[in-house]
């Protein structure tokens, strides 16, 4: 089987990563008292304990809307990472306004702490759990921005730009995730009764812009490639016809398999005037890419060719056609040779090092 050389594989990766990281990260609620920091005056006893509570239930409300946009950014990576970027983008406009609620509710809490009359520690830790807060707000806006933005990029086939903005949304949720951690150790600290709060994290710098991929060489390639054969017609027929008694030459893993296979298969037919493309999909039944030919045929139907049907010597070519509906859901479509070795090298189809070009 050919090797999986797609282009979303390192995308998909990047933020793979990021989403094991976050869903391992929770945010603490604190069992922290800070009754013994309030000015309470004499006598109010009761309006400590009801100011307590009312910063508690503040503090409450920002760490539900915390946890509903974890789990929405969880969705959207695993959306991205299934490239379905329509569903990532949806999920990327509920974040946004998710997000706008959780800023609405720092706010809140802050005029809580506010018109609390904290000293000491007290005053300290909140200042520092809000700037945290904050932070989080701030990574979880440019984190959805950069993920819709590679979802876009994703769908039109411009690489470079979507591995930029895969790249940043990954650093700024990898900086939610921190500053979770941050939250927490803060908690920590307030219930060992020290002070030292930790700031949040800085954020991250941009990556580096993606260098403009490189023109393919094609000077490998047979000039001139295809040939003028004898003319056969786009029908069940004739296609069987041409394919013959299938290859003779076995199958080699990773020197003659399935993509130079579904190479030669495409030469053969459009030598013989039959239009044929080759088609390929990223992870196939087996978790490997795989390549295989498309035929349109008279009439407004196709068939599709499994090359590697003929892996043993003698089979007949008519078992090679087929008309199975999961040949026709493919990631990339080649109308020719040039084609696919601009987009995977000229080394994953060179069927002609192998077989006699005739």
């Amino acid at each position: 089987m050919m090797h999986s050389k797609m282009r979303w594989v390192m995308l998909s990766l990047v933020l793979s990563l990021v989403l094991a990281v976050l869903s391992a990260g929770c945010i603490h609620e604190s069992p922290w008292r800070p009754e013994s920091h309030i000015d309470s005056g004499s006598g109010s006893k009761t309006e400590s304990s009801w100011q307590h509570a009312d910063l508690e239930e503040g503090q409450s409300e920002v760490l539900s809307h915390l946890k509903i946009i974890t789990e929405s950014l969880n969705r959207a990576i695993a959306s991205f990472n299934d490239r379905e970027y329509d569903g990532c983008r949806a999920e990327c406009e509920q974040l946004k306004r998710e997000n706008l609620e959780y800023g609405a509710s720092i706010e809140s809490f802050e005029r809580r702490v506010t018109n609390a009359s904290l000293s000491g520690s007290g005053g300290a830790y909140y200042d520092a759990q809000l700037s945290i807060l904050r932070a989080i707000h701030h990574s979880v806006n440019e984190s959805v921005s950069d993920l819709y933005q590679a979802s876009e990029y994703a769908s039109q086939g411009d690489d470079s730009r979507a591995m930029y903005h895969s790249h940043r949304a990954a650093a700024y949720v990898d900086a939610v995730y921190a500053n979770l951690g941050r939250f927490n150790e803060n908690v920590a600290v307030s219930n060992r009764g020290s002070v030292g709060f930790a700031s949040p994290v800085p954020d991250p710098p941009d990556p580096e812009v993606a260098p403009s991929p490189e023109e393919a060489d094609l000077s490998d390639i047979p000039d001139p490639y295809y040939l003028d054969k004898s003319r056969f017609q786009n029908t069940h027929d004739e296609v069987k016809r041409l394919l013959g008694k299938g290859f003779i030459t076995p199958y080699q893993c990773s020197s003659f398999d399935c993509s130079e296979m579904a190479a030669y298969i495409e030469w053969k037919l459009e030598c013989h005037n039959v239009t044929a493309y080759i088609a390929t999909r990223d992870d196939w039944r087996d978790g490997y890419g795989h390549a295989w030919v498309i035929v349109p045929l008279r009439g407004g139907k196709y068939l599709a060719i499994e090359p590697t049907v003929s892996a043993t010597e003698g089979s007949l070519g008519a078992e090679m056609i087929t008309y199975d509906p999961e040949y026709f859901v493919y990631d990339q479509l080649f109308e020719d040779i040039y084609g696919a070795s601009e987009f995977f090298g000229v080394g994953e189809w060179d069927w002609w090092n192998k077989l006699e070009l005739k």
